[in-house]
């Protein structure tokens, strides 16, 4: 593969845009030029696919384990300190390495330096985890691997806007939802092979990341900047930088409430999973994995078939809000499914009903908010101010959650939970709706 860069356009419009720091004119729009092809196409999902390999078995299983090893009587409030902590580190460092990597000179790109760092550091951080015995330590090495993975993800994410034109952003970005699904299948299925053995469990998955993201960094032709078009460094306006007026960009803010509530309404039912599924059905250490995978692939199959027709459909049609809401109205349905759910079966139906809702989201989310990125030149900035709309709920929900479960007399009411995310997840999709600069 050619080694050439990718130069900031210099022919595309120009506009001052709210939030840029240097206060001049700088390029807007997503890409209009060369399609990308199958090549780039597959590192760029494949780099994705490795992030997530080490990510989510983490979020969806071996944490939740971890902590209900070291403490069983608390386990519910320890992960919830956990998962609160940890998701404000990655709220934090996906906008300041956002930010940082649209100011970056370097001869290799703007974004490949920043991916190479949090890809080598994030397997690194692993180790911590995987060695804990007390939950301050766990909650170091969640938090560090917070930290690592999203300077990681904040470099990753601009390569979509970076790279792709309009035309393919639908289909390519369905490619990439998929997966974060297809690798909560590997992950799961990594950690069953490897449990009870927890140190293995979570340390295997991070050579994988190292091989995927390093096969993005030899194919990407990174964009560049030249240093005389950096404006100095402002601390005041680099925090500035951070927030984008409503009133003059409403429709990135209402794209980024939709996305926060949605999210939010996710997290309730994916966070408690390995708890709700002991407490209700009776699994233990040793046959939770099982579970999970069943559960997992339940979805995934639901998700990729979903997306794949969807992402395709909505380039088509060139609409992408009406599957937000159709998106949201089934996920409330998975929801009330799981939090009555009488028998495993049935929880294993509402999880594949979740999969149909969750690739029908996926599928348009990012070609959607790649159209609404007020501006060009900090791609990675706004991507990481988007990104917040992921992060907050993982923050949110651990704040909020005990409140649900603690409602009653009977244990832990996890249909209060499930119920209200999905309440929650619907007042997303209709703020969605009123996006003005989207169909």
């Amino acid at each position: 593969m050619s080694s050439e860069h990718q130069s900031v356009p210099r022919d595309a419009a120009q506009q001052t845009v709210p939030g840029d720091v240097s206060g001049t004119a700088v390029p807007t729009g997503t890409p209009q030029g060369r399609a990308v092809g199958v090549g780039f196409q597959t590192s760029l999902a494949l780099a994705f696919f490795g992030t997530y390999l080490a990510l989510l078995p983490l979020a969806q299983v071996t944490l939740a384990l971890k902590i209900g090893q070291i403490d069983p009587e608390g386990r519910a409030g320890s992960l919830s300190l956990v998962l609160g902590v940890g998701s404000f580190v990655a709220l934090v460092a996906q906008n300041v390495f956002g930010a940082l990597s649209d100011r970056t000179t370097s001869r290799f790109g703007m974004r490949r330096p920043w991916l190479a760092a949090g890809a080598v550091l994030g397997a690194g951080s692993l180790f911590l985890l995987s060695g804990a015995s007390t939950i301050p330590v766990v909650l170091a090495g969640w938090s560090l691997i917070q930290l690592t993975f999203n300077v990681l993800l904040a470099a990753l994410n601009p390569v979509l806007p970076d790279q792709v034109p309009r035309r393919q952003l639908g289909r390519v970005s369905g490619l990439i939802g998929l997966t974060q699904s297809v690798a909560a299948v590997g992950g799961v299925f990594l950690a069953k092979l490897f449990l009870p053995d927890l140190t293995k469990a979570i340390l295997i998955p991070g050579i994988f990341t190292l091989a995927c993201v390093g096969l993005l960094l030899v194919v990407l032709k990174d964009r560049t900047r030249a240093r005389a078009d950096v404006p100095p460094f402002q601390l005041s306006l680099f925090l500035k930088a951070f927030w984008t007026d409503p009133r003059k960009a409403p429709d990135f803010a209402l794209a980024w409430w939709s996305r926060l509530f949605v999210f939010f309404g996710n997290m309730t039912l994916s966070g408690y999973a390995v708890f709700f599924l002991q407490d209700r059905f009776g699994f233990d250490q040793s046959t939770i994995g099982d579970a999970i995978l069943r559960t997992t692939l339940v979805t995934t199959v639901c998700v990729v078939l979903t997306s794949l027709l969807v992402g395709r459909f909505s380039d088509r049609i060139g609409r992408r809000k009406v599957f937000v809401m159709i998106s949201a109205l089934v996920l409330a349905l998975a929801h009330v499914m799981a939090a009555l759910s009488p028998t495993f079966d049935v929880y294993v139906l509402a999880t594949a009903v979740a999969g149909l809702a969750q690739g029908t989201y996926i599928a348009v989310d990012a070609a959607l908010l790649a159209e609404v990125l007020p501006s060009r030149a900090d791609v990675g900035k706004d991507m990481g101010v988007l990104h917040l709309a992921n992060v907050l709920p993982q923050t949110l929900v651990p704040v909020v959650a005990p409140l649900f479960l603690a409602i009653g007399t009977g244990g832990e009411n996890y249909t209060a939970l499930f119920i209200g995310g999905a309440v929650v997840g619907i007042v997303g999709a209709v703020l969605n709706q009123f996006i003005k600069s989207i169909r």
